[in-house]
């Protein structure tokens, strides 16, 4: 099978299409994760606002999968912060404020 430009064009987008929905949904509800246990305020505002600003972290984070120039890097760097949001979830697990 030959594989021409044109359909290595398309899967680079269709890489970057997914990279796009599941790292960005991810990064976005870690993120919501760790700002709703460990924001100061009370519970009900603390959660408000972590999922206000996942709805900003996946924004960012898609704008970064379609600006960055190749698609390694930005699955690599994607991943990487999922990785990283993770292990500060598992990590302040204990140290919720209640």
């Amino acid at each position: 099978m030959n594989l021409t430009k044109k359909h290595l064009t398309a899967i680079d987008v269709t890489i970057r299409v997914l990279t796009a929905l599941v790292g960005g949904y991810l990064v976005a509800m870690l993120g919501a994760i760790l700002i709703g246990n460990h924001l100061l305020n009370d519970k009900t505002n603390s959660i408000i606002t972590g999922l206000m600003l996942s709805f900003i972290f996946y924004l960012i984070t898609v704008l970064f999968v379609f600006a960055t120039k190749t698609t390694i890097r930005a699955f690599a760097v994607v991943g990487g912060l999922c990785i990283l949001l993770y292990f500060f979830k598992l990590l302040f697990a204990g140290a919720a404020v209640v």
